[in-house]
């Protein structure tokens, strides 16, 4: 029997295959990034475990910190179709940094991390995570303003440690590197001359916020520490 000849409900056009091939391939894409989410998260937290032990004091500090965990999660994040997945890549990266860095911890000491850890920890990758993610996002897809805002929050959170670091736990050297790394962010990262203008800009509300957020995390971290 011919093409002409076949009835029209037996013919089909290259469209009928359209919604099998969709779904096949937004399936695909969902397990390529919850694939990056997995790699990107344990590899953050077996790094961050073996820095510690590798690197000199203080300057292990280095791999001791939260802004290093923030950007692996932005950077993730900027990778998901829309904001809300890359809130949720931003939770799960940070969640499974925490699972690599325990369990590193189990396989070379013998030993875990005590609840109140656990606890501050996860508290912190279900906060800065989302945070963190979606601003990723808005960095790769947002406007103008909206990339500048995610630089800025970049900025701050580094720059905040580096200020930590230094009049904290008096590691002067640790702090200005972190501070010079976050100060670079918008020159790396910028995509024009006005990316990076505005996004300094931004850094500086944005320290403010991240100086009410190593507050509130200190405050966790003391509220924690007897569990």
């Amino acid at each position: 029997m011919t093409p002409a000849n076949v009835p029209l409900w037996h013919r089909r056009s290259a469209c009928d295959n359209a919604p099998v091939e969709t779904s096949v391939s937004k399936a695909g894409d969902a397990w390529r990034q919850a694939g990056l989410v997995l790699v990107a998260g344990l590899a953050t937290g077996v790094l961050t475990q073996l820095g510690q032990g590798v690197l000199p004091y203080p300057s292990s500090q280095a791999a001791n910190a939260i802004s290093p965990w923030l950007l692996v999660a932005f950077l993730v994040g900027s990778t998901m179709p829309s904001m809300p997945r890359a809130a949720v890549a931003g939770i799960g990266t940070l969640a499974l940094a925490l699972v690599g860095y325990v369990a590193m911890i189990l396989l070379r000491y013998g030993y875990g991390m005590s609840t109140g850890m656990l606890v501050f920890w996860g508290l912190g990758a279900v906060v800065g995570g989302p945070v963190f993610g979606a601003a990723g996002r808005a960095w790769r897809a947002g406007s103008q303003r909206q990339r500048a805002a995610a630089l800025g929050l970049l900025v701050a959170v580094a720059v905040a440690e580096g200020i930590y670091n230094a009049v904290v736990l008096e590691h002067p050297a640790v702090g200005a590197g972190f501070v010079v790394a976050g100060l670079l962010v918008p020159l790396v990262l910028g995509r024009s001359r006005e990316d990076r203008l505005w996004a300094y800009v931004a850094a500086i509300p944005a320290l403010g916020l991240g100086a009410l957020g190593y507050l509130a995390f200190a405050w966790l971290y003391w509220l924690t520490a007897g569990i």
